[in-house]
């Protein structure tokens, strides 16, 4: 076992002393208001006798993940960085790191987490853990009715055996919702798959072909068989002209059917607009996220353009193209590095419609150019699911420094070959030359976003990705933390109304509604949060006066139930800690307790702790209301 993962361990089996026993607040444990998530950073103390300085410079770093498998599809290890060679926009880059990735050594890296007292959480996971990070975006609005019975229940299938995948679960129907965050907890994925919201439907915006005229023509005379496929088609020139009722008729059956199809075609563009959007907000909610990330698409059709039928297509006057908002899309979900898995939920199909062939172009380009697959005109889908979330589960992580240093928005072409024959190689295939702040903000554009239908106002750039509701937990730092409620409900001060205004009105936004201030005083619930941080973790770097320097920010947020933003704060805690405090520290870890009000209907507190000096950061979810604590029960009676 290597020596820094044995000291981890070590450390980790301090979290039971130290929540044995009340945690006095050590480092400025001061009243910290609950208001919006802004820094707070008191004054910085004199240390004018510190020598040198510091130069800072940005060098940016393009990270491409590839997976190579071998002819039968299974993962090829062994390989160095000098098998591949990369290259931007056809010129070679240089690989300035290289690394192999699989889940045997992410398993081994983190310790195992220890039994924790009442109220006490961890940002360790309960069990093992296996997989990439998976999104799974179940689209209703692409997948006909008929077809998703079947498609729901290899779903249900295939996520009550997913222990140990880190999952969330995206549903596209009307609305695009979040109805779980990432987890590997087996009794979560139950609760989201028994959500009403991923019950098969019928959207409203779903397209269907349009059959009140085609019906009305088809049963005229002389017409032939089929809806829309008359046999002397009275929607052109083609065959005799009639007059009397019948020509009449099929007059007005004409204007109907065109009237139908132009707004067939209005409901087409607004179906693919959502849908491209939801891909666009999945790559915006993963884009801060690092690592190698999965997209399972499952969908039905969904078409890269239309072309007009050769007898007339009725309101679709010219070729309906959406090849500009997919490449949109492919190339901000590059960037964010989440490879699509696109599953054709309609299972196996015959006869085949005449469609598919174009459909399975637009999902086969899709998966390619971001490293991924495409699955279709299979009943396996179960399987197909289970491939799409465990693939990447093994890859090589290359890094370059661009020599195009030039971050101006525009998209750059990545190329990765390898030094080997009868071996297949995924990645993506683009990135736009962006900071991740902009390219998120591209993500998450008009409409509700991804992770929460009202992002935290004033949000800190460094630890935005980490504050999304359902992001998984991040493990840099690794950190405990001891809640316990203070007294009941009460009624909010009028500060604390006033601080609660930027959230309501973003979710109004969010959801093009006029923010309308509440009848009733809100209530609000009073919680301590102690937290402790694995002090070996933490860079402190001495000064000449032998001081040692901490910069810690500490963010916690509220969301309900549907991911809204009720409540954030955010304090940074930067101080001169003696040396003869050091070694307590270390011992018992860093610690610290702040309060923290939230409103009455929150059902999920954040936690994010992060080392300003190195970094590093650490996450996790709390879900209310709390467990009951049956020590303090006893105690109480």
């Amino acid at each position: 076992m290597p020596r820094k993962q044995r000291l981890l361990m070590l450390d980790v089996e301090l979290y039971t002393r130290i929540f044995g026993r009340s945690i006095a607040a050590l480092l400025l444990g001061a009243f910290v208001p609950a208001g919006l998530l802004i820094a707070q950073e008191p004054p910085k103390k004199n240390t004018a006798q510190d020598s040198g300085f510091v130069l800072r410079q940005t060098v940016r770093r393009v990270r491409v993940d590839v997976v190579v498998t071998d002819w039968q599809g299974r993962p090829v290890k062994g390989l160095q960085a000098s098998d591949f060679s990369v290259a931007e926009d056809g010129k070679p880059q240089s690989i300035r790191q290289f690394e192999y990735h699989s889940d045997e050594i992410a398993e081994a890296a983190l310790p195992k987490r220890p039994p924790l007292p009442p109220h006490t959480f961890m940002n360790l996971p309960t069990a093992p853990e296996h997989g990439p990070l998976t999104v799974l975006l179940y689209d209703m609005l692409n997948a006909p009715l008929g077809y998703q019975g079947y498609a729901h229940d290899q779903m249900i299938d295939f996520l009550r055996k997913s222990q140990g995948r880190r999952i969330a679960i995206f549903v596209l129907g009307d609305q695009f919702r979040l109805v779980q965050g990432f987890t590997s907890d087996a009794d979560l994925i139950e609760r989201a798959i028994t959500n009403p919201a991923t019950k098969p439907q019928q959207p409203n915006m779903s397209y269907e072909p349009p059959s009140g005229a085609d019906a009305m023509i088809s049963s005229l005379p002389g017409a032939g068989p089929g809806t829309g496929t008359p046999g002397l088609n009275p929607l052109t020139s083609s065959g005799p002209a009639r007059s009397g009722p019948d020509s009449a008729l099929r007059e007005m059956a004409s204007k109907l059917g065109n009237l139908e199809e132009t707004e067939a075609g209005e409901r087409l563009d607004l179906r693919v607009n959502m849908t491209l959007e939801a891909l666009k907000q999945v790559g915006g909610y993963l884009v801060g996220i690092p690592g190698h990330k999965n997209l399972i698409w499952y969908t039905g059709s969904f078409p890269a353009h239309i072309l007009p039928k050769s007898n007339g297509f009725r309101g679709f006057d010219n070729v309906r193209s959406y090849n500009d908002g997919i490449w949109d899309a492919v190339n901000l979900l590059n960037s964010s590095e989440v490879s699509v898995y696109v599953v054709d939920a309609r299972g196996l199909m015959f006869p085949k419609p005449p469609q598919l062939d174009e459909e399975i172009a637009t999902m086969d380009m899709i998966g390619e150019k971001t490293g991924g697959r495409a699955t279709y005109n299979t009943n396996g889908l179960e399987l197909a699911l289970e491939k799409s979330s465990d693939e990447g589960s093994s890859y090589y992580s290359m890094v370059y420094a661009p020599t195009n240093a030039k971050y101006d928005g525009s998209v750059r072409r990545i190329s990765v070959h390898l030094d080997r024959e009868h071996n297949h190689l995924a990645y993506r295939r683009s990135y736009i030359a962006d900071d991740v702040v902009s390219i998120a903000r591209k993500g998450r554009a008009s409409g509700k976003n991804a992770a929460s239908s009202a992002p935290t106002p004033d949000a800190a750039d460094s630890m935005d990705a980490d504050t999304q509701f359902g992001a998984p937990p991040a493990r840099q730092l690794v950190f405990a933390a001891h809640v316990d409620a203070i007294g009941k409900l009460a009624p909010a001060t009028p500060e604390q109304m006033a601080a609660l205004a930027p959230y309501r009105e973003q979710v109004a936004k969010a959801e093009h509604r006029k923010h309308v201030p509440p009848a009733t005083q809100v209530s609000m619930q009073q919680y301590t949060i102690q937290y402790a941080v694995l002090a070996s973790q933490l860079d402190l770097p001495k000064s000449v006066n032998g001081a040692y320097h901490s910069d810690i920010s500490v963010g916690a947020l509220a969301f309900n139930d549907d991911g809204e933003t009720l409540w954030g704060t955010r304090t940074r805690l930067k101080d001169d800690i003696p040396p003869a405090k050091i070694d307590s520290i270390r011992k018992d870890g860093y610690q610290v307790e702040l309060p923290f009000f939230v409103p009455g209907d929150t059902a999920v507190i954040r936690l994010v702790v992060r080392d300003e000096q190195s970094g590093k950061i650490g996450s996790m979810e709390i879900r209310l209301p709390l467990p009951p604590d049956r020590q303090q029960a006893s105690r109480a009676q």
